[in-house]
């Protein structure tokens, strides 16, 4: 690893360090499927990768070499790792902001930073900063106890959806409660457990939509097109270009995006989700790394956002967002309690398929497939079908 650094001229990023070597090793905390998707683009870019995996069989481990396994929460193996790589980053939320700053306090680079990374990982924060800038929301409720959760759904009124401020994703820590006995339940079963969680009414949802945004060390962003979402408990199951929303909702969900990347500093990919409520937009939640809504830019867009955000890290000129088709779609392959693992053998010809390699267990994400052409309806339909083929207990029936 080269010790070859130049200090970043923009004001907010004057303690970070720049790779000045052509190919910067980058080191990916997480080993899931953007982990294997962005060392992909790396083949591509011809950059150096190495991960950080929590598990043996996670997915990117078994094709990314000089690759380490170990918990990410504990200071001392993330600083191993760091210490063998140029530049950090992530590919999910489950990490130990103290030990993602101390990286910094050493003299690594991490992009996202710890301070932006502190708010992508709590939804309270989230909550407050939102607050700050004047973005909709739902109206929100911070609470701790069970006291405050049970007064906080008698003020809103049921009923109400009940989300962990820390830990979930994919539809974990979020309960939706419609009467007063089936709060009791969760309690009464330990489901909630401790921590801050936020209450919010359940909004009446015309659409959900996504949209993220790629912002470099020197403070540019780009933008991708608006898609929509599909979610099905919790968990996206399609994505959709284009959203088919007002052009007004769609550019402000855009300014939304930027407006975040620069506030929080970020380095990389944005990821902001909304609802349509009304003719509203309100603003959900944000990850601060490639997203399951920016899948099909693999295949739609000129640069996907697993390579922007590897430009991005390693300090690279940002590539193009523009969309190259008229449509596309993307189906997650999700498992289901029946179906076996998926099956490349019988995937239709008219989808890009991407599999994930990874062990088959009831909700988990085990591929995808995207979808291009000119028309939404028939996009939407060959998606669906060649996810049908591969998984066909999946997401796609």
């Amino acid at each position: 690893m080269s010790n070859l650094y130049h200090e970043s001229g923009h004001t907010k990023q004057t303690a970070y360090k720049v790779p000045r070597m052509e190919r910067p090793i980058i080191g990916i905390v997480g080993a899931g499927q953007l982990a294997l998707m962005m060392f992909e683009a790396s083949l591509r870019m011809d950059l150096d990768i190495r991960v950080l995996a929590t598990d043996a069989d996670d997915p990117a481990l078994r094709v990314v070499p000089g690759s380490r396994v170990g918990d990410p929460r504990d200071a001392a193996v993330l600083l191993a790792f760091a210490s063998e790589v140029d530049v950090v980053t992530f590919d999910h939320e489950l990490i130990d902001i103290a030990s993602v700053r101390s990286l910094g306090v050493a003299g690594h680079a991490v992009r996202p930073g710890s301070a932006a990374l502190a708010v992508a990982i709590d939804k309270a924060r989230q909550h407050d900063t939102f607050s700050r800038l004047g973005i909709d929301q739902p109206p929100t409720v911070l609470v701790r106890t069970e006291s405050e959760l049970r007064a906080a759904m008698h003020r809103l009124a049921l009923p109400v959806v009940v989300k962990h401020a820390t830990g979930g994703y994919d539809g974990r820590g979020v309960y939706v409660v419609d009467h007063e006995q089936q709060f009791d339940r969760l309690v009464a079963g330990g489901v909630l457990g401790d921590g801050e969680f936020l209450v919010q009414p359940k909004v009446p949802i015309d659409a959900e939509v996504a949209v993220q945004v790629v912002r470099s060390i020197d403070g540019e962003i780009l933008a991708y097109p608006v898609v929509r979402t599909i979610q099905e408990d919790g968990i996206c199951t399609m994505v959709q270009l284009p959203a088919a929303i007002p052009d007004a909702l769609a550019r402000r969900a855009t300014e939304v995006a930027r407006l975040l990347a620069d506030h929080l500093d970020v380095v990389g990919v944005l990821a902001v989700e909304f609802f349509v409520s009304g003719g509203r937009l309100l603003i959900n939640e944000i990850a601060m790394r490639p997203h399951n809504s920016g899948h099909l830019t693999i295949e739609a867009t000129v640069t996907s956002q697993f390579e922007n955000h590897l430009r991005a890290v390693a300090g690279l000129p940002l590539g193009s967002t523009a969309a190259v088709v008229g449509a596309a779609s993307m189906v997650n392959i999700i498992g289901s309690d029946s179906s076996p693992a998926p099956r490349p053998d019988r995937a239709p010809i008219d989808a890009a398929v991407h599999l994930y390699g990874k062990s088959h267990r009831p909700g988990r994400k085990l591929g995808h497939v995207t979808a291009v052409g000119d028309s939404i309806e028939d996009v939407v339909a060959r998606a669906r079908r060649a996810a049908s083929a591969l998984e066909p207990q999946g997401a796609g029936t």
